[in-house]
């Protein structure tokens, strides 16, 4: 038997978890899972008795029983979820890595037009993100994915309709702007999917699974130059156009089959939850909303969250725009890409998996990688500006270097956002979260209008902003909130 013991500061009465662990064996669906089953005490004052619909923690004499289990399915939802955010990353990125060619074959397109189609995706975020965090409050999650990957086949679909100016182009703008308003729920769910269905041990890995997944389909976009030739002696403008309409039929084949993949099977949340904390009433979206405002410690991570994470994310979808300069190409970007997509898409997991072996330890761990990605970022800088005589392994390790651990920051930011933002719900605070560096990201791509701007501008954008975030953090308490809860202190 073990003794859980948490109580909010302030709060002089705790309240108590026995849990029993038994091995649960006569289930042929679930054999040799393992379930807790949770006694909750509560003695004197709830800590939550103002969330709306408590029934565990309202009556100060009462004693219920919570069960936890885990259930092998939860492998099967992180595998669809993270081939949905993969297939997103993808999409989001399909124009940036191809950029030459679309400039040569479609008049009209130039880097305005590029940074435009990743731009709809951070635009429709910031315009969708609270409705659609509402609705999955009230609807459920399956309802949200599901809405989600009907709109990205559909906007895949729609690319496919012809591929003649200026009607293409049009299209194209619809498209993005559909997996803009998919990609609310693809960025918040995350964290949301990993407190439903994943144990405490497990939760942090799980987040920067899909995270990593997401930025992972930026490799399937890196990869476009071997299917999309550049117009050449050899290769005229409608081959390059027929490359075009050829990789778009694949990219709308693949959205109807994660479509049918989550239209078989995807429930919104296990018949038992997988910890403590998912068994806790969460706050309704107005009131959850109101506490995320007034709340100081979580709006400075926000500012800091949002300014260091956006501007390196926007740079990964105009990355050939920063390598031109260098006298790196569109086939050469891609090498680049490639590799820096690859590291940082394991970079996320790495980090995750670290804190949640040693849990406790997350305000170390941020900062050394916070300081790491401004380092690497100096680096491309004197490099860019050729302070540093440029080399091709420099170019790969400052690019890789900064772009991987700066995404390795993100789901330990994550972690301290919900933990200070508890008990508000998860879909609330990531979508928040994700709002912030969405706004920051418009802000970087919408630069790319400013008339003869050039390229340079965002080299040392990328060094202020990564060096900048690192001091509101400093005033930032990192709380164990939901750490404390579900763990034991004997």
């Amino acid at each position: 038997m073990r003794e859980y013991i948490y109580g909010k500061q302030g709060d002089t009465t705790p309240v108590s978890f026995h849990i029993p662990r038994l091995e649960v064996n006569n289930d042929n669906e679930h054999k040799g899972e393992r379930m807790s089953i949770v006694t909750v005490n509560t003695i004197g004052s709830s800590n939550y008795q103002s969330i709306k619909g408590s029934s565990q923690y309202h009556d100060s004499s009462s004693t219920s029983l919570v069960s936890t289990r885990t259930y092998l399915s939860r492998f099967w939802i992180l595998f669809i979820f993270s081939l949905v955010c993969w297939f997103h990353g993808v999409q989001w990125n399909t124009w940036g890595p191809i950029a030459e060619s679309m400039e040569a074959a479609f008049p009209g397109w130039g880097p305005s037009t590029v940074a435009m189609m990743a731009n709809w995706g951070t635009i429709m975020f910031v315009v969708f993100v609270l409705p659609v965090c509402w609705a999955i409050q009230r609807c459920g999650l399956r309802a949200g994915v599901v809405s989600s990957a009907a709109l990205i086949f559909l906007g895949t679909a729609l690319r496919c309709i012809t591929s003649t100016p200026p009607v293409f182009t049009v299209m194209c703008h619809t498209c993005a702007i559909l997996m803009g308003i998919s990609s609310t729920l693809i960025l918040a769910a995350p964290v949301l999917i990993a407190s439903d269905w994943f144990p405490l041990q497990e939760r942090t890995t799980a987040v920067a699974v899909m995270m990593g997944a997401s930025q992972l389909g930026l490799l399937g976009s890196y990869l476009e130059p071997l299917l999309v030739r550049l117009p050449s002696p050899q290769v005229n403008i409608d081959d390059t156009r027929r490359d075009v309409t050829h990789l778009l039929y694949l990219g709308a084949g693949l959205a109807g089959l994660l479509l049918l993949a989550v239209l078989i099977y995807f429930p919104s949340k296990p018949p038992t939850p997988p910890s403590v904390v998912s068994s806790t009433d969460r706050l309704d979206f107005i009131p959850g909303l109101l506490s995320i405002i007034k709340n100081k410690q979580f709006i400075i991570l926000l500012v800091a969250y949002g300014v260091s994470v956006g501007p390196p994310v926007a740079w990964m979808t105009v990355l050939d725009y920063s390598l031109l300069p260098l006298e790196f190409h569109q086939d050469q970007a891609m090498g680049i890409g490639i590799s820096t997509v690859i590291v940082s898409s394991l970079s996320p997991v790495i980090a995750g998996r670290i804190n949640d072996l040693i849990q406790g330890h997350l305000r170390t761990i941020t900062f050394i990688l916070m300081l790491s990605t401004s380092l690497f970022f100096y680096w491309f800088l004197l490099i860019s500006y050729q302070v540093l005589t440029p080399s091709t392994w420099q170019v790969y390790f400052s690019v890789i270097g900064s772009v991987s651990c700066n995404f390795a920051t993100i789901p330990l930011l994550f972690e301290v956002g919900l933990d200070l933002a508890y008990p508000v719900q998860e879909i609330l605070v990531s979508g928040v979260i994700v709002l912030m560096d969405n706004i920051t990201c418009v802000i970087f791509l919408l630069a790319f209008f400013i008339p003869n701007v050039g390229y340079l501008w965002m080299t040392y954008t990328l060094v202020l902003c990564t060096s900048l975030a690192m001091m509101p953090l400093i005033f930032v308490k990192f709380e164990y909130t939901r750490l404390n809860i579900d763990t034991s202190k004997n």
